[in-house]
């Protein structure tokens, strides 16, 4: 499949992988759904959304004592439907399905939990009052904060990416190809700003600016006080990964295979560097050192200022389509097939033995990784959430959350 993209870059490069995309995401053979939300925590509480249309509210604790769901604190809650035609994944797929599914990483907002939601070419902005879903018949309570953007029955297109909150002010792009500014507070647009191009990356915030990048290949810096355009660049493919910053750099990966740094402060291309496939997920940035995960099954390390290789590429089992994540010195990543490999972040090496997220079955993991102390937490392809604890490579959670319909 390499071979096949490299031979066709011109291809996607002029035309987008939409389609493509979307049979990853979807899938029209094999297993239909897959696990893409990652995880945000609250006062003890995981949420993350599914593709059943769900959002979940659970306690780690809780689920290790193997108390019935929902125990006390865990709640899930049901998106409302959204009304759509057509289908997602192109006329070889099966009609896309009215309800919403997620694969934005909720926000907390205070007493609020922010979704994005993707129903087609449909997408809403929804604040559910975390502390306890008010919504009937997918009318938000208002007496308890909650909120749709926008209201009603209207719709903007598609999120995929997930929102980010700055300053009480939710950041997110849509693919409609516009970002959105969103009153946290009460669901009321500020400003929206049209790049011109689908979004399905997450935006990055820093110094009041936010960096947002879409499917036409183009990277922007837009003010985030009043939408204005600062600058915008236009990158040789189409940009695959929500960005990450460290000081004065934007790091990214785009369809041609290449890893890039960007100065924020005029967009100028500052180095990169071409792998063997697509740098899909979200770098990982710590001091002076930027961390990529790679379709071409490596994790390479690059010195910040210069994109020199720190340390020899790690090869894993599978490609690597989640965000890694950092517990001290130890850089976590996860192998599309499942395998979840410890690795020391100075040299590349295996710090750990690598441990399967199943050993009883073979789980697909695209989510972004999330730790809280010595725990991984992955959301996996199976409607599985795992909790791993890396130090002893033993499974601390297992919830199965597609059963609680």
């Amino acid at each position: 499949m390499t071979n096949f993209f490299r031979k066709n870059r011109k291809i996607f490069n002029l035309i987008p992988g939409l389609i493509i995309l979307g049979l990853l995401v979807v899938g029209c053979s094999g297993p239909t759904y897959q696990g893409w939300s990652g995880f945000t925590s609250s006062d003890g509480a995981l949420y993350f959304g599914g593709i059943d249309g769900k959002v979940y509210a659970i306690n780690s604790t809780t689920r290790n004592q193997s108390v019935v769901f929902p125990g006390e604190g865990e709640w899930v809650f049901n998106i409302p439907s959204v009304g759509v035609s057509g289908s997602v994944c192109g006329p070889a797929c099966a009609p896309a399905s009215p309800r919403a599914s997620i694969y934005a990483t909720p926000v907390v907002v205070g007493d609020l939990l922010c979704v994005g939601t993707y129903a087609g070419d449909n997408g809403k902005l929804i604040a559910i009052n975390r502390l306890s879903p008010g919504y009937t018949e997918g009318v938000p309570l208002l007496s308890r904060g909650e909120w749709t953007y926008p209201s009603g029955v209207k719709s903007i297109g598609a999120i995929v990416g997930s929102p980010v909150v700055v300053d009480k002010t939710l950041y997110v792009g849509s693919s409609d190809g516009k970002l959105y500014a969103i009153d946290a507070a009460y669901g009321e647009k500020k400003w929206e700003f049209n790049t011109g191009g689908k979004i399905w990356a997450a935006p990055v915030v820093k110094d009041g600016i936010v960096y947002i990048a879409n499917y036409d290949r183009k990277l922007f810096a837009i003010s985030g006080a009043d939408g204005s355009q600062i600058w915008q660049i236009e990158l040789p493919a189409s940009i695959a990964s929500s960005p990450a910053i460290s000081g004065d750099s934007i790091f990214l990966g785009t369809f041609d295979n290449r890893l890039y740094s960007i100065d924020r402060a005029d967009g100028k291309v500052k180095w990169n560097f071409e792998g063997g496939n697509w740098f899909w997920s979200t770098p990982v940035v710590n001091d002076s050192v930027v961390y990529a995960g790679c379709l071409d099954h490596k994790v390479y390390a690059f010195k910040v200022s210069t994109g020199e290789e720190l340390w020899p590429p790690f090869t894993a089992d599978d490609q690597i389509v989640a965000a890694p994540v950092l517990i001290g010195n130890l850089l976590i990543v996860a192998s599309e097939s499942g395998t979840l490999y410890m690795l020391n972040a100075d040299s590349g090496k295996p710090e750990l033995d690598s441990v399967p997220v199943d050993a009883s079955v073979k789980v697909s993991v695209k989510a972004p990784l999330y730790a809280e102390g010595n725990t991984v937490y992955v959301h996996a392809g199976n409607f599985c959430v795992y909790g791993i604890d890396i130090q002893t490579g033993k499974t601390v959670l297992k919830f199965p959350y597609s059963s609680n319909e």
